[in-house]
């Protein structure tokens, strides 16, 4: 029996803590389809809650960019519907209005791949993510927020973002994002092409801003140890199906998350390449 056979047959929890701090996003069984023809998401059900980290976890193609742009209006750009369920924000459904409405409610997606302004200067970048939020001095406050947080970003104000180091560009694009005073943040795989030391760096400041800042995350990330490190829940997609959700602590034990995502065999020994490769083609067949 595979994976995705296995997992959907076990019993599973919603959030526990959805329901003390109230929920800020609520995914209800959506099915996204692209093109009119093309099923990339079905049934998949989230809760994000009131200044919390949710991680959504799974492999290449398993639909999380196509969740995060479910929610943000970014799959109306791409030929991409929800075609069922509902999408609420704040107790509002969402899932009909363009992508500017959406970020005018205060969601911001930050997009796999650092998207910069290469031709603007950092600083630059920043102000652009004000241009929905506040007057004069609130933008410089915000500024100043962002800098505290990002420091580095300070020296390289005046550098065009074409220019800086990739870890850079990442804090750019999460600084442009607080400049907006987003009420969630869309996080899509922030440690993608960035050294450890940087990856590191990255998710302190993210969790920093979590815990000062009380700003709701929704996170897609590969790197799965990391992810329930930071999330205190997570749940996984496979093949456009959620197939499992629980606290973080309960997925690093689970025997298929750590067997397939984290590598691990059953006494806490580092699978090889090998057995990886094994086990993803295994998976594939039977699932």
């Amino acid at each position: 029996m595979g994976l995705l056979a296995r997992l959907v047959r076990r019993k599973t929890l919603k959030p526990e803590t959805s329901s003390a701090s109230g929920t800020i996003l609520k995914i209800n069984n959506i099915e996204v389809m692209y093109h009119e023809v093309i099923l990339v998401l079905k049934g998949v059900s989230i809760d994000v809650p009131q200044g919390g980290i949710v991680a959504l976890l799974g492999a290449n193609g398993a639909g999380k960019s196509t969740t995060l742009k479910s929610i943000s209006g970014l799959l109306k750009h791409e030929d991409g519907e929800v075609t069922d369920g509902s999408i609420e924000f704040m107790g509002e459904k969402i899932h009909h209005l363009a992508a500017e409405e959406i970020a005018k409610r205060g969601i911001f997606q930050i997009i796999e791949g650092r998207r910069v302004f290469e031709h603007l200067t950092v600083e630059e970048n920043l102000r652009v993510g004000a241009h929905l939020r506040g007057n004069g001095s609130a933008r410089k406050e915000r500024l100043e927020m962002v800098y505290h947080y990002f420091p580095r970003l300070v020296e390289r104000r005046n550098v065009l973002a074409g220019f800086i180091s990739g870890g850079e560009q990442q804090m750019t694009v999460i600084g442009r994002a607080l400049m907006a005073q987003p009420k969630l943040m869309l996080l899509d795989e922030p440690s993608m092409g960035l050294a450890p030391l940087l990856i590191k760096g990255v998710f302190e400041i993210i969790t920093e801003l979590n815990k000062e800042e009380k700003i709701p995350l929704l996170l897609v990330e590969q790197n799965v140890k990391l992810a329930l490190t930071v999330a205190p829940y997570a749940y996984v997609l496979e093949n456009g199906r959620l197939v499992m959700h629980d606290t973080s602590e309960k997925l690093k034990e689970n025997p298929d998350i750590r067997d397939f995502y984290l590598g691990l065999s059953d006494i806490g020994e580092r699978k090889s390449f090998r057995q990886v490769k094994h086990y993803k083609r295994r998976k594939r067949w039977l699932t």
